[in-house]
């Protein structure tokens, strides 16, 4: 009973709650936009081959990304052994819609190899910006109809994104001094981190390993995108093309960079989703089941690929964590 007390008290913190309201809370509205009865219907409707090609848009994906990740690692002088490499990639797909969900494999390479958290978390934060150089460079080529904005807002989010890059690269070299200066234990640490990760940063930034991180970037996005396009398709959006099913996702994925991806995926790129595709001339309706169509698809792509190497790696994490880690789920 006292156990159950304490999980329900974990649940119940603000950190854990807030994301999941709001995420109810944007499903919800995005619900009463659109027929869900028909949604519904629909998805039953989904052809096997529909669900085999994204499948293998999911295991192109997670090839691109798990290659990248192995690079970039390299790049800072890890070298990370196979088994524990895919236990810490495979956890960090599966939660990377939470909140911070993307710094999970950052904790178990923590945890299973000793491996700073704040070192590993450079190569984490170069791929996402890779994301953000591909998927603003697309949007500042790519219009969405009616939205004049967001190309000058694409160019001019993707050089303050170059600019961020070059002042903390620049500042790495007086960070040090400011981490001698720290004397509260916690504080120190977390500028320890926060200066490892500064490092991993500097030597990630050399214009071959950012080709190779946008051009990784851009392979596993494309199948992200081609997977969308093709379930869009599956769900009777027979009109819909490459190119505006790519356009749509890529807003939706360029909002959740910026920010919107820290308090909850789930719901936001529903929403964001539905708006772009309705700027397309495409219905609620339509919108709603296209997005909540390949939210189901993709998921359950993703955790059928990614579960069963969780299954068999686990083993790999020491078993103080393990325990630790059941103790606080």
């Amino acid at each position: 009973m006292l156990k159950l007390l304490s999980h329900a008290r974990h649940l119940l913190k603000p950190q854990v709650i807030l994301p999941v309201l709001l995420a109810v809370a944007l499903l919800a509205f995005a619900f009463s936009l659109g027929n869900v009865h028909q949604v519904v219907a629909r998805a039953r409707r989904l052809p096997l081959r529909v669900l085999a090609l994204a499948l293998a848009a999911a295991a192109c994906y997670l090839a691109c990304k798990a290659a990248q990740l192995k690079l970039m690692l390299a790049q800072i002088d890890l070298r990370i052994p196979a088994r524990p490499f895919w236990l810490a990639f495979a956890v960090g797909e599966l939660t990377v819609t939470l909140p911070l969900g993307m710094f999970s494999q950052n904790w178990v390479l923590s945890a299973s190899r000793r491996v700073h958290i704040g070192r590993s978390s450079a190569a984490t934060v170069m791929m996402v910006l890779a994301e953000v150089a591909v998927v603003f460079l697309f949007l500042a080529v790519v219009r969405i109809p009616g939205w004049r904005d967001t190309r000058p807002l694409a160019i001019a989010l993707l050089v303050a994104v170059g600019l961020l890059l070059l002042g903390l690269l620049l500042f790495e070299r007086h960070a040090r001094t400011l981490v001698t200066r720290l004397h509260g234990r916690w504080a120190r640490r977390g500028a320890e981190a926060g200066l490892e990760m500064l490092r991993g940063l500097r030597k990630l930034s050399t214009p071959v390993m950012l080709a190779i991180g946008i051009v990784l970037a851009a392979a596993y996005l494309g199948a992200l995108t081609y997977a969308f396009w093709v379930v869009g398709r599956g769900m009777d959006s027979h009109q819909l093309d490459y190119l505006t099913a790519a356009t749509i996702y890529m807003f939706s994925l360029a909002v959740i960079l910026v920010g919107a991806g820290l308090f909850s995926q789930i719901g936001t790129v529903e929403l964001l989703g539905m708006l772009a595709a309705h700027a397309w001339g495409i219905d609620y309706t339509d919108g709603l089941a296209l997005m909540l169509g390949f939210r189901i698809v993709w998921t359950g792509s993703i955790w059928l690929l990614c579960l069963p190497v969780v299954g068999f790696m686990w083993r790999e994490m020491p078993a103080h964590s393990r325990r630790a880690a059941i103790d606080r789920g």
